[in-house]
């Protein structure tokens, strides 16, 4: 009787190891393939905005504090992204990071921390992009305005 109590435990004990050892693989957004198409794997600097076809400075559209003139962003083929605002010395002046993630012309930006800590809950924005040689244009809706941003690597 009590060979077969060990032999049930032992058999328990394994069974939970083996099944804490079984993480989805599969459900990642981070790794090396995680569908970033790699033309857009690369450092992105900002050009231009345009809100319902209407020139805008990038300024308004992404927010920036006072001294910045100029935003960058790296999106990484683990499926990684930082975004930089910079001033005229090219001194990083606020940093944000998170998650690209990207669906045919669809991407996501999931923003999970920034110079300030986490960020909670995650700002998620999404929209499609379009690539013209070196030239990256995404378009998204904000509150019911069309806004089109143009980055160059």
């Amino acid at each position: 009787m009590k060979s077969i109590r060990i032999t049930v435990g032992l058999f328990a004990i394994l069974s939970v190891f083996m099944v804490m050892g079984c993480g989805d693989d599969d459900d990642s957004t981070t790794g090396p393939d995680v569908g970033i198409p790699s033309e857009l794997i690369a450092t992105w600097t900002y050009q231009s905005a345009t809100i319902n076809e209407i020139p805008v400075s990038l300024g308004l559209v992404l927010g920036w504090d006072e001294g910045t003139v100029s935003a960058r962003f790296t999106v990484d083929s683990d499926g990684t992204f930082v975004y930089e605002e910079l001033d005229s010395e090219d001194v990083v002046q606020w940093t944000e990071s998170g998650t690209f993630t990207v669906s045919g012309n669809n991407a996501t930006i999931t923003i999970t921390s920034n110079d300030d800590g986490p960020v909670d809950p995650p700002d998620v924005m999404s929209g499609t992009w379009a690539l013209d040689g070196n030239e990256l244009t995404l378009t998204t809706i904000m509150e019911g305005l069309t806004v089109v941003l143009v980055a160059t690597k």
